[in-house]
């Protein structure tokens, strides 16, 4: 007994020893430094005019901002305090936060590649309120993270205890484990969800579109600047204007045939390097990916070339979405994606990205797992026994006049265009041919997602399916709704039809938690009666 106080009484002490960051954090205060300010000042001085002779000048101030940098790295401190951390730092500004530990609902990890190779670690502490976060500690060293971050969810668990603070925790004790000792269970040792092998991480890749967003972006930094848009114009100048020729010349010589095999080469050989750089982005970010319940928090972590360790807490998780697309159903895959309440753009601002958000439950998942895995986060949900309710025949109507007010002019507007500006005989059959191809495409595609989508309300869960080529499952707690929206314009009110959305408490200010469109008035009323019951 006289041991053990002694290495709690030893403990307590070190807990409240005013501690500062790494010793190397100064250079990773300069590295950010470089990457603002350096990289922008090169891409000018080797993509602008080169005679810069007041560039010299720029060394200066850069000293003298990465100095101020690392003097403010040097100022910070923390140190536990009872219930609560408290964080000093500023240099001619100084603010000391005084953070309970019943306001830290998130503790995250972000390391890249440099962190590890150097063991230290970005540590992020996330408030219930989201948005900005208390504090951001760059950098730690990976001892002194995981000793930190085990004091605040040992020190919160114990708040938590004593304030019996958990009116949700049976959403986070699924398997009916005594939920009379959280401080026990949030200490005990995770149980493991889910694991990704390389298979499926392949296979995530092969099924997503990663590579076409990174060229997409690509294109979009390359674009504004002009010497760069002349380099990659000289670069794949060459290939192009040969393929363009070839084209001419089958055309010319009505080589149909090889006109048709060569096009489909081309698009085919794209969508390959699309795929491969796909893959290659999810090797990156999800290597070992491992989900992990440690009482009620989810804890996720995943990343080869920058290594991220995050998580919430159940009772913080407001949505989760299946989705599906085309080629995920053929490999009998889904993916099960989640938003958090207080998740904001802030991330970015902090250097932890989109990446450090925890944002998703299975990247790629069987169906089975990926129930399993809604079911740890609501117990009531028995998704054999959803009872689906279809949309009505107005809906139907809704989206074809929708579809046509836009195709009909747009259409009209590309025909003027391509007799005025290209100068080439239209041929009315052909055009009339590809008009009712398309009214055929856009009726087959409207009927198709009337006949999918549904929604289901069972034991205060509304659930609504959707989509066509991607289809989705959206799923909320009805407890956990803030406000219901309904809308409808000239159109929706003649066929009687609203637009439900709905919003969530803490949910993102820039997407709707669920939007149902094409609702039947007689159906919007009786969802609008029992949710509000449910609440």
């Amino acid at each position: 007994m006289t041991e053990a106080g002694g290495n709690t009484a030893a403990s307590a002490a070190g807990a409240a020893a005013l501690r500062h960051l790494h010793p190397l954090s100064w250079l990773f205060a300069i590295a950010g430094v470089l990457r603002q300010l350096l990289l922008p000042i090169l891409a000018y001085l080797l993509l602008g005019q080169r005679d810069s002779e007041w560039s010299v000048w720029l060394i200066g101030p850069l000293a003298v901002y990465a100095l101020w940098a690392v003097l403010r790295t040097r100022s910070f401190s923390y140190q536990v305090l009872g219930s609560e951390l408290l964080v000093r730092e500023g240099l001619l500004d100084r603010t000391q936060r005084h953070i309970p530990f019943a306001r830290i609902h998130n503790i995250s990890q972000q390391s890249q590649l440099f962190h590890r190779l150097l063991g230290v670690t970005v540590l992020r502490l996330d408030s219930a309120a989201g948005g900005k976060p208390e504090a951001v500690m760059r950098v730690l060293s990976l001892a002194e993270a995981a000793r930190l971050e085990a004091v605040l969810r040992g020190q919160r668990s114990d708040c938590e205890s004593a304030s019996l603070a958990l009116p949700q925790t049976d959403l986070a004790d699924p398997a009916g484990h005594d939920r009379s000792e959280p401080a026990a269970a949030a200490s005990g040792s995770p149980r493991l969800l889910l694991a990704m092998p390389l298979r499926e991480i392949v296979l995530l890749g092969l099924s997503s579109n990663g590579g076409m967003l990174l060229v997409g972006a690509f294109f979009g930094a390359v674009m504004p600047n002009d010497q760069a848009r002349r380099l990659l114009g000289q670069w794949l100048g060459a290939p192009a204007r040969a393929l363009g020729r070839l084209f001419i010349d089958d055309m010319k010589d009505h080589r149909w045939l090889h006109l048709l095999m060569l096009g489909l080469s081309a698009v085919l050989t794209v969508l390959l390097l699309m795929r491969l750089l796909s893959v290659v982005l999810a090797v990156l970010r999800y290597h070992g990916f491992r989900l992990e319940l440690q009482g009620e928090r989810l804890l996720a972590s995943h990343g080869l070339s920058t290594r991220v360790r995050a998580g919430a807490r159940l009772p913080r998780l407001q949505r989760w979405e299946f989705s599906a697309s085309w080629l995920q159903r053929r490999l009998g895959r889904c993916r099960l994606g989640v938003s958090v309440a207080g998740d904001t753009a802030h991330q970015d601002k902090e250097g932890l990205g989109p990446a450090g958000q925890f944002s998703e439950l299975a990247p790629l998942a069987t169906p089975a797992q990926a129930q399993l895995l809604l079911k740890t986060c609501l117990p009531g949900l028995d998704w054999s026994e959803l009872r689906w309710q279809r949309l009505g025949r107005p809906s139907l109507r809704r989206l074809l006049y929708g579809q046509w007010r836009f195709a009909l002019p747009l259409g009209l507007l590309l025909i003027l265009i391509a007799g005025l500006v290209m100068d080439w005989a239209l041929p009315w059959y052909g055009i009339g041919a590809a008009a009712a191809a398309l009214l055929l495409a856009g009726l087959a595609y409207a009927r198709a997602w009337v006949a999918f989508s549904a929604y289901a309300l069972s034991d205060e869960v509304l659930v609504f399916r959707s989509g066509v080529f991607t289809q989705r499952w959206v799923i909320v707690a009805a407890p956990r709704l803030q406000s219901l929206r309904f809308s409808s314009n000239v159109l929706d009110r003649r066929l009687g039809l609203v637009h439900l959305q709905i919003d969530t408490q803490g949910g993102s200010k820039l997407q709707r938690a669920l939007d149902i469109p094409c609702l039947e008035r007689a159906q919007a009323d009786a969802l609008h009666r029992r949710l509000w019951c449910s609440v």
